[in-house]
């Protein structure tokens, strides 16, 4: 599967590769669009309709499983591969993991952009979970939290966030052979994928679309930007400021949630270009680095602020992440 990406030069994707794959996944999005009528609350196919009567303990191994989908673990996973990458020898250099962080943005951007440009509503009964009775009352808020899904439907951000950035890991990681990092990065988006129709939060074109938004994404980004993830992080950019807008005249778009990604591709970009780190921080010092720049996330994630101060927050968050390996690294020089 990787030699079908790459190209001649073992490195860069083919250029006709990426080609195609960008005008499939083009092509399947307005077919889709066309063909199911995606305005309307009610565009399943048969059989997957009958995987969303779950009971109510599959309903809470799915909304676990679905949590590997959603952009804390995948933010958490690429910026942790980033920083401790090298010192654990899951890749080679710091701009392997780069690469995976930038892809992780685009892809968050990219699943704003279409959200608000189809503004397809979810299956009915999508926002709502008849709590078990054997669930602690304690626990009512998280798992109403991970089995419910708000907001637009088509296509899957889920399967589309997982898609883009597992193949990036399958990519780029240095563990395991080609072969199985490809079949977990497979496995994994198809769990993730199953769990939403489970859960009842989409109908399956939402996640076939997903899935071909997602590796067209990864196509792209790796042909742009294999051997420099500052191209991945421009592309992220763009993305997130056509997100943005799509967000501002969308009926009910969140524009500030689509700035963080354009905030982090932004500051992660130019904080790469500035630094160029060539090394990685122990997990001492990730932990040290890590935790101030979480707070600031979770902050802005919490407060929910104007798009300015959302963009700028997410922006030094990022750039700090990136920088932290070689700032790290001068604190401890001797002068």
């Amino acid at each position: 599967m990787r030699e079908a990406v790459l190209g001649s030069d073992g490195d860069r994707p083919s250029r006709w590769t990426v080609a195609l794959a960008a005008a499939a996944a083009v092509g399947v999005v307005l077919a889709s669009a066309f063909a199911f009528d995606i305005a309307v609350p009610n565009r399943g196919i048969g059989v997957f309709q009958l995987l969303s009567s779950p009971t109510s303990a599959t309903l809470a191994v799915a909304g676990l499983v679905t949590q590997f989908g959603d952009p804390w673990f995948l933010l958490l996973t690429a910026t942790l591969l980033y920083l401790l990458g090298t010192e654990r020898s899951l890749v080679q250099r710091p701009r392997e993991g780069a690469f995976v962080l930038a892809v992780t943005f685009a892809a968050f951007s990219f699943i704003d952009l279409l959200k608000n440009v189809f503004v397809a509503p979810r299956p009915p009964g999508a926002g709502t979970v008849a709590l078990p009775t054997w669930l602690p009352a304690v626990l009512a808020g998280p798992f109403r939290s991970i089995t419910t899904g708000t907001g637009y439907a088509f296509p899957s951000g889920h399967a589309l966030g997982t898609t883009a950035v597992f193949a990036a890991l399958a990519y780029r990681l240095e563990a395991g052979s080609g072969a199985t990092r490809w079949t977990v990065a497979l496995v994994g988006v198809l769990l993730v994928a199953a769990s939403r129709i489970v859960l009842g939060v989409h109908f399956f074109v939402d996640i076939a679309v997903g899935l071909l938004a997602g590796a067209s994404l990864f196509a792209a980004a790796a042909a742009v930007g294999s051997r420099d993830p500052l191209r991945v992080f421009a592309l992220g950019s763009i993305l997130g400021v056509l997100a943005v807008v799509a967000s501002a005249v969308s009926p009910a778009g969140e524009v500030w949630k689509a700035g963080q990604w354009l905030g982090g591709s932004v500051g992660a970009g130019i904080a790469w270009y500035v630094v160029r780190p060539s090394s990685q921080l122990s997990l001492r010092e990730t932990v040290a680095a890590g935790v101030p720049v979480a707070v600031l996330w979770v902050g802005v994630y919490v407060t929910s602020p104007p798009l300015l101060v959302t963009v700028v927050g997410t922006a030094v968050a990022a750039g700090v992440t990136i920088a932290a390996p070689t700032l790290a690294g001068r604190a401890v020089e001797p002068s």
